[in-house]
């Protein structure tokens, strides 16, 4: 199961800085509470995005969290 880890200094929605994990079908709460924990120590991603946050404080961050879907819907 593949997970994909997606950082924004500008969101669409907001602006401000924002990641998105995005997991495959199937994979399992562990990896994706891993990936989770991952972007929450990495500061040189926190730093990449021009997030600024104190200690172990990520108020503010968007984190946006979704299944990736094989097909695309779209308006026709």
């Amino acid at each position: 199961m593949a997970i994909t880890i997606l950082a924004t200094k500008a969101s669409d929605c907001c602006g401000k800085p924002a990641v998105e994990i995005s997991f495959d079908a199937g994979t399992k709460l562990d990896e994706i509470l891993e990936a989770q924990r991952t972007i929450f120590n990495d500061k040189r991603l926190a730093k990449a995005i021009g997030f600024k946050f104190c200690g172990g404080c990520y108020s503010g961050l968007d984190l946006n969290i979704k299944q990736k879907f094989e097909q695309v819907i779209q308006q026709g």
